[in-house]
């Protein structure tokens, strides 16, 4: 009966000394599968990472130069509408022409309110002087006005009217974001934007 026990002693003790070597077996491979799981996971991620900074940056730059576009394009109609609704023969302002300096005050006032800043256009002193097309230049910024622009709108005949332009700069760093994807790429991207707005001229000494 005592060899019949231990006899069973020895394969129970036999059984559970196997069975913890197959658990700390199991163990030890379930902890190298996550750490090459999470290995993989970070080498994805540093692939990925390059694409989406250029993907995020991209969006963030052509955004706000759409923007800028968007108040450029406001401010030129705002700058003609003010142009074409006056008599130019009006010579009593400072610039000698009123409607020339009200227009330009308009555009440059919009910009600033739009948070495109334009403070250093003085209207009342123009870089060069018309008519038929006034100038004013500062720190990367333009505004052009011609009160004698030659145009043909759609299904009409030749019209007179008055062309205004808006330059402003704009700071791109998007082509030293894509490098990280093409190390010797570099975009061909204008640094300034430009919009323009033509009105038929309303006033018969515009």
């Amino acid at each position: 009966m005592s060899d019949l026990r231990s006899g069973t002693g020895k394969r129970l003790r036999t059984f559970l000394q196997r069975l913890s070597l197959a658990q700390t077996s199991a163990g030890r491979w379930t902890l190298r599968g996550a750490a090459r799981t999470e290995g993989a996971q970070l080498l994805e991620f540093a692939l990925a990472l390059p694409l989406l900074l250029v993907f995020v940056v991209g969006i963030i730059q052509f955004a706000g130069a759409f923007n800028l576009k968007q108040k450029e394009a406001n401010a030129a109609r705002e700058g003609a509408r003010v142009m074409v609704s006056n008599d130019l023969s009006s010579t009593t302002c400072t610039s000698g022409y009123c409607s020339v300096q009200a227009a330009a005050s308009a555009m440059a006032n919009y910009m600033t309110n739009a948070s495109f800043d334009s403070s250093c256009i003085d209207p009342t002193t123009p870089s060069t002087t018309g008519p038929p097309t006034w100038t004013y230049s500062c720190n990367g910024i333009t505004l052009s006005i011609n009160n004698q622009f030659s145009y043909t709108p759609s299904g009409g005949s030749l019209e007179t009217g008055t062309k205004v332009t808006v330059t402003y700069p704009f700071s791109w760093f998007f082509n030293d974001i894509i490098k990280l994807l093409v190390p010797n790429a570099r975009l061909s991207i204008p640094n300034s934007l430009t919009e323009t707005a033509v009105m038929q001229n309303l006033s018969n000494g515009s």
